[in-house]
């Protein structure tokens, strides 16, 4: 079941411009009616009344499709928590807390704000596996399976959680274990999304000195000129304030980029090589395993077999190296794309948690980030974002999988050429990796432009 196609739900969720198909009110509706009847059966089952949290981010559409899912919900015999704008781990984290039956977070992540969309989380705080996700949207197509509501006795009820981002906040402060940020100074770009209380309190709380910036969302300016999405942002601002670390986040906060004191942003495989090489050197890198995406640089495995570690890939998206960690008992996995997940400390991607445990390494050290990045060495990439009019197969793209398999031929064992489509937008991404930088750059190009011939927009 797993293997089948979803029609909806892409690598997060389901996403679409807000008051159009699929991010309508009466779809969100009925998606809603259809996670119920999935994820709240096994409190059904224990005779629990299911509960449900749900979160959003600041975008201008949240009232609106929050308002579809919590009829859907109720409608269902769901009880909801609404915790107003909070980030997406905040989420994850009070269904743990709450025993929930599962969590919801109405949200677009990184896209512009005329776009929404909706992510589940189980009980347990854990992104839904594909098999789940297919099992919603047979309930979805499923007219039977939805006309079988709540009785007018046992629908459910709407209450507020007015301290869910105090809760998430004094989690945040707990995982450092003591350590402090005193005197320390941050320049903190909050995308006008969901951070912009949490994040902000947290790092003043633990005695950093914060100057702060994009942080006064209107609805409309989530993620604009701003966040992980724009690093050229926050590295400006990190060389303005005279910062020692500069922290970017998404709109919904379950990513992070980072910038050193010279206003330079780490890329994600800087970041998973400082982590696992301080935990590596600790001992607690749970297996001495990490798990990462095919995405990330070969530098890495380089780096971890020399530490005597090892690395397991995964496909592209956060919810499969999650899926990796739990089947190997990993507690360090991460996407380069600035998705970090620390099982320590929390079940799924979170910005703030990733930025902490990095901020407390440099404590501990006494390092910048700018030495502590130097112990990766990456093998040169060339990438290319490129917008598309449609998504057909990629081994029907005829003149550039020709290229591909030309340039991966000469690459050999030292290289590699990664072709996808994005799972959240319409994209396609190209990634060539190999030693000769001016190589793969002129292969990146010669291919984008096959693809822009034939599936361009």
């Amino acid at each position: 079941m797993a293997s089948a196609k979803r029609k909806y739900f892409g690598t997060d969720g389901i996403r679409g411009v807000a008051n159009s198909h699929p991010m309508t009110p009466e779809f969100v509706m009925r998606l809603g009616q259809a996670a119920a009847k999935v994820l709240a059966m096994e409190a059904e089952k224990a005779g629990i009344r299911p509960k449900c949290i749900v979160g959003r981010d600041t975008r201008l559409s949240g009232d609106m499709i929050e308002t579809a899912l919590t009829a859907g919900l109720t409608s269902m015999g769901v009880d909801v928590v609404l915790c107003g704008v909070v980030p997406t781990p905040a989420v994850a984290l009070i269904a743990r807390q709450e025993k929930a039956a599962m969590g919801a977070i109405v949200s677009a992540s990184h896209n512009p704000y005329k776009d929404n969309g909706v992510k589940f989380v189980d009980g347990g705080g854990h992104k839904l596996t594909d098999a789940q996700e297919l099992m919603i949207e047979a309930a979805f197509e499923n007219d039977d399976v939805l006309s079988q509501r709540a009785p007018a006795t046992s629908i459910g009820r709407v209450s507020r959680m007015d301290n869910a981002p105090e809760r998430f906040i004094a989690h945040a402060v707990a995982t450092m274990h003591n350590r402090r940020l005193d005197g320390m100074k941050i320049a903190l770009d909050n995308a006008n999304g969901a951070a912009y209380v949490t994040t902000t309190e947290t790092l003043k709380r633990l005695g950093a000195e914060v100057e702060v910036f994009h942080s006064s969302p209107d609805g409309v300016n989530i993620n604009r000129d701003c966040g992980c999405t724009h690093p050229e942002y926050i590295e400006a601002l990190c060389k303005q304030t005279g910062a020692y670390v500069g922290v970017a986040h998404d709109g919904d906060a379950d990513r992070v980029v980072l910038v050193d004191e010279t206003g330079s942003a780490l890329s994600g495989d800087e970041y998973i090589a400082i982590v696992v090489a301080s935990m590596l050197r600790k001992g607690t890198l749970r297996e001495s395993t990490v798990a990462v995406t095919t995405m990330s640089n070969f530098g890495l495995d380089e780096l971890v077999t020399g530490l005597k570690g090892k690395v397991i890939r995964t496909d592209v998206g956060d919810r499969y190296v999650i899926a990796a960690m739990r089947q190997h008992g990993l507690n360090f996995g991460a996407e380069e794309s600035g998705h970090i997940v620390f099982f320590d400390h929390t079940t799924t991607g979170d910005g703030l948690i990733a930025a902490l445990q990095v901020l407390k390494i440099m404590v501990e050290t006494g390092e910048p980030l700018s030495e502590l990045r130097k112990v990766l060495s990456p093998f040169p990439q060339a990438k290319r974002n490129l917008r598309v009019k449609s998504k057909p197969p990629v081994e029907e793209l005829v003149a550039a999988q020709l290229l591909v398999k030309e340039t991966e031929k000469k690459l050999a064992s030292l290289g590699r050429v990664l072709l996808r489509y994005s799972g959240t937008e319409s994209l396609i991404r190209l990634l060539i990796e190999g030693r000769d930088p001016e190589y793969i750059e002129s292969q990146a190009e010669r291919i984008a432009e096959a693809i822009k011939a034939q599936i361009g927009e």
